[in-house]
């Protein structure tokens, strides 16, 4: 069983093994785990603040550099390179049965495996740990209410459509801003104007994306994550057809879990995904 694991933003792939570490020692040993770095240099991710020097979760506060980010930003183009990247690490590195991601990685994994949705998928099941709001490659998603995105400003002529939209970005995008979690930045002012449209991310609500991911998927969220996190998770979550996921929580805020209760439940729901592999 080969699964590749892909890092969060601001990280790197052997900053992820080192916090994957109670996961990998809890799974079958046959498993192989293999890590990768993002394609762009980044800066520190957020959240890596010195707590305990012993707590595999934060080892990224006491590594140096360098931090990689798997995308340059969030706009169709940038998200494009990021899946073609993501293409040829599969090519160079792979067959793999399964693909685990955590924060941006998870978020790339799901953006990834919607794209190739209607196409054989290289990965047969895909753990997805705290994923961020994932973003279409496609320019034409959306495109026709990014271009009328002024509900923004709270107005009463907008579409459902736009109204789920905008609601999207004010539960997941606004308040990540506000807290210096957005890395990657932007400025949200793309959606407000023609300059910026072709800048602007794809979002994909759920309920506006008909096409959804069928191969298995374990979601899983820490209890104490923001919000806005939880958020951007659910988003993600409902790009996956019912039936064909399993949810989880663990204690912790965004990170991966570690408890051994948490990480017992991961691996149980990493073996279920396993299993509904097999019926594909």
């Amino acid at each position: 069983m080969r699964i590749l694991c892909l890092h969060g933003v601001g990280s790197n792939g052997s900053i992820c093994e080192s916090q994957l570490q109670p996961f990998i020692r809890a799974s079958d040993p046959s498993y192989e785990f293999i890590f990768v770095d993002g394609p762009e240099p980044c800066e520190r991710g957020p959240g890596t603040v010195k707590t305990d020097q012993n707590d595999p979760q934060r080892m990224a506060a006491y590594h140096d550099g360098p931090f990689y980010s798997h995308t340059r930003a969030y706009d169709p183009q940038s998200m494009q390179a990021a899946i073609e990247h993501l293409e040829e690490v599969i090519d160079e590195m792979g067959p793999f049965n399964g693909v685990l991601g955590f924060s941006q990685g998870a978020a790339l994994t799901i953006s990834f495996l919607h794209q190739q949705a209607s196409k054989p998928l290289p990965f047969k099941f895909a753990l997805c740990f705290s994923s961020v709001i994932p973003c279409s490659a496609d320019a034409a998603v959306c495109d026709n209410l990014i271009d009328r995105i002024c509900p923004l400003d709270g107005s009463d002529a907008a579409s459902e459509e736009q109204k789920l939209f905008s609601e999207l970005l004010e539960q997941t995008v606004i308040p990540a801003q506000q807290h210096n979690s957005m890395l990657p930045d932007y400025d949200i002012s793309i959606y407000r104007g023609d300059q910026g449209l072709l800048q602007a991310p794809r979002l994909m609500p759920p309920s506006l994306t008909k096409e959804k991911i069928r191969i298995p998927t374990v979601h899983m969220t820490g209890k104490r994550d923001a919000s806005f996190m939880r958020s951007m998770s659910k988003a993600a979550l409902g790009l996956c057809e019912k039936g064909s996921f399993k949810v989880l929580e663990h204690s912790g805020g965004h990170e991966l879990p570690k408890s051994p209760a948490d990480v017992k439940a991961a691996v149980r729901a990493m073996e279920w995904a396993i299993g509904r592999m097999a019926h594909l």
